[in-house]
């Protein structure tokens, strides 16, 4: 299995500011047989991020999707565009998505579907809100995310997911290398194959990457802050 990194921009880097980050980055980076590195930067950059990872070791992510073809769908972009622009993977679910954009499982399911049946690979995230984890349904919680993602998917293989704690955010919490491996084993049994890719996703920094690379079933790491500078991104991925 090939580790997994994720660069994700989220709503960050001007087209400028993209070109100068990918000519950095390329040009630094090693390439690693065991680790498929992302990058997912805004829409509007993605032309540009196509054109200049073309040939390189670096895959393209599109940070959403929509499941329909076509039709008056405004600002979304479809799985063919994707394909056209050499997006190998796509971020499906993210928290900010049900949060700010009231997404459901429903919903994020026929994504799910409508990216594999186009050869991209989707990356489910799953996460629990700090309620939830008081009252002891993190579990529950997670089990039905994926259940409902993942409906009818005939080959689950096919996806891989991100755990964030996203609990954690703003708050004094922490999740501990005991409640990540916890979590990632249980989400382990619920896949129930070794081909997904279980990612971690909150907080990842150059200081505490190579302690959670350690913990069992966590297959490397969804980036956010970090990644918006190459060189802090770099040492995440370069670690060992």
């Amino acid at each position: 299995m090939k580790y997994l990194i994720w660069a994700n921009f989220k709503m960050n880097k001007s087209t400028k500011e993209l070109k100068e980050y990918l000519e950095v980055f390329k040009s630094k980076y090693a390439c690693f047989l065991h680790i498929d590195l992302m990058i997912a930067p805004v829409t509007s950059g993605l032309w540009i991020a196509s054109e200049l990872l073309e040939w390189s070791c670096i895959n393209l992510w599109s940070q959403n999707m929509y499941f329909e073809e076509s039709w008056a769908y405004t600002w979304e972009i479809s799985p063919s565009m994707l394909n056209e622009l050499n997006c190998t993977y796509v971020i499906i679910w993210h928290s900010e998505r049900r949060q700010y954009f009231n997404e459901t499982n429903e919903f994020i399911n026929k994504k799910v579907k409508a990216a594999i049946s186009h050869r991209i690979r989707p990356i489910l995230c799953i996460w629990e809100s700090l309620e939830q984890k008081n009252k002891w349904l993190t579990k529950e919680v997670l089990k039905i995310q994926l259940i409902e993602g993942l409906w009818w998917v005939e080959d689950v293989s096919k996806v891989d997911i991100a755990y964030e704690p996203v609990w954690a955010i703003g708050t004094w919490e922490t999740a501990t290398p005991e409640y990540i491996e916890e979590i990632h084993d249980y989400i382990r049994e619920l896949v129930w194959n070794d081909e997904s890719r279980i990612i971690y996703g909150w907080s990842v920094k150059p200081d505490n990457s190579k302690q959670l690379i350690s913990i069992k079933n966590v297959n490397w790491f969804l980036v956010w802050s970090a990644s918006l500078d190459p060189e802090s991104f770099l040492k995440i991925a370069e670690v060992e």
